[in-house]
């Protein structure tokens, strides 16, 4: 598939290049052992993550834009104008860790606040999705397209429960009214790849609040890429967002 607008073509081609040399370096160092570094609460980080960061950010140098990266630990800071890439080197690392076969490598490229374009890399798979917004969306070559069920009860909803969700009384009986009126719900621990197959019409929409950027970036580019709507808006200073994608047809 060809992208009609070129001037995007060589940060696509940067994104992907560099999704597959962290993808390579993790499933040839770190598949056996992914070397935890902290486990404290909900959270996990490893060397796996440092790693695939740092060949991801080297690639990515090449580009003049700025980078935001995960493993900063620092909330994401956009410029307000311009192109800034947003990388998650390794999403679904406890996935990654256990050898639960759902996680990824995920870069994006953002422009004045919206997404641009999006290259996510199934690790397990060795599928590669990239998609420009406006221009279309495609894996391993093929065109993707949002589903067309527009009936909230034969819907799929994709969500999750991130590190820093509140599990109070009234959030959680919130959450259970959300999703009782779908036909399916489905965590599978990767916010990146749920929103991969939002794009792919393999499930309606995904949902999930305190969900960092970075998580979701490059998934939120796909699916608009591929013909879908996309809804996120902040929600503290530690970065967090609410944040909604679908085939356009299925609302919550």
């Amino acid at each position: 598939m060809k992208f009609k607008d070129t001037s995007l073509q060589s940060e696509l081609n940067l994104a992907e290049e560099a999704a597959r040399a962290a993808g390579k370096v993790l499933k040839q160092n770190f598949l056996t052992d992914a070397g935890i570094t902290k486990a404290a609460g909900k959270d996990l980080k490893t060397q796996a993550d440092l790693t695939a960061e740092k060949i991801i950010l080297d690639i990515l140098s090449a580009s003049p834009h700025p980078r935001v990266s995960e493993e900063a630990d620092a909330p994401p800071e956009l410029p307000a104008k311009g192109p800034c890439w947003i990388v998650d080197p390794l999403d679904g690392t406890m996935n990654f860790a256990r050898g639960f076969p759902l996680s990824c490598v995920s870069i994006a490229l953002w422009t004045d606040g919206k997404p641009t374009l999006g290259v996510i890399l199934d690790l397990n798979g060795d599928h590669l999705y990239r998609g420009v917004v406006g221009q279309g969306a495609e894996v391993d070559g093929k065109p993707l397209q949002v589903s067309a069920i527009a009936e909230v009860g034969q819907s799929v909803m994709a969500t999750g429960f991130p590190t820093g969700r509140s599990y109070d009384s009234e959030n959680l009986a919130k959450f259970i009214s959300c999703v009782k009126q779908f036909k399916k719900i489905r965590m599978i621990g990767s916010a990146a790849l749920s929103l991969t197959y939002v794009a792919s019409g393999v499930w309606e929409i995904y949902h999930e609040e305190n969900v960092f950027l970075w998580d979701v970036a490059a998934g939120l580019a796909l699916v608009e890429a591929a013909g879908g709507e996309i809804a996120f808006s902040p929600l503290a200073s530690n970065g967090t967002f609410t944040v909604t994608a679908s085939n356009g047809r299925v609302t919550l």
